[in-house]
């Protein structure tokens, strides 16, 4: 599964199921879309972006009354590849142009810095 392939309409129907604690109905999809993001959508607009999630294995779903909806891929395996797909993509030559403007978006502590690598990098 290429885990880079989500529009980007798609990947906001996913964030909203990795931030939810539990499964979501399309209603409550529709609901936290609204509210957190502004963007009036209709019911048929979001079951077509999970039904293209489903088709793509991202997420899975019951039914219980109405059809509940959950996250196959878990956002942190998600940002891993991404990040990967995108650092071999822009990071290649001597400017490493990706992880440059990533780093002037992004600023960490010493101490959060000092955390990261202590869980994240290893020594060679």
């Amino acid at each position: 599964m290429n885990l880079t392939d989500l529009s980007d309409r798609e990947l906001l129907v996913m964030k909203c199921l990795w931030d939810a604690a539990e499964p979501m109905t399309v209603g409550g999809l529709i609901e936290r879309i609204q509210e957190g993001y502004n963007i009036p959508y209709k019911e048929t607009t979001v079951y077509t972006f999970l039904k293209r999630l489903k088709d793509k294995n991202y997420v899975t779903s019951y039914k219980k009354g109405s059809s509940h909806f959950t996250p196959c891929v878990s956002e942190q395996e998600y940002l891993k590849q991404y990040a990967k797909t995108m650092a071999d993509f822009w990071g290649k030559g001597p400017s490493g142009l990706f992880l440059q403007a990533y780093a002037e978006n992004v600023s960490f502590t010493a101490k959060e810095w000092d955390s990261f690598r202590k869980k994240n990098v290893k020594d060679k």
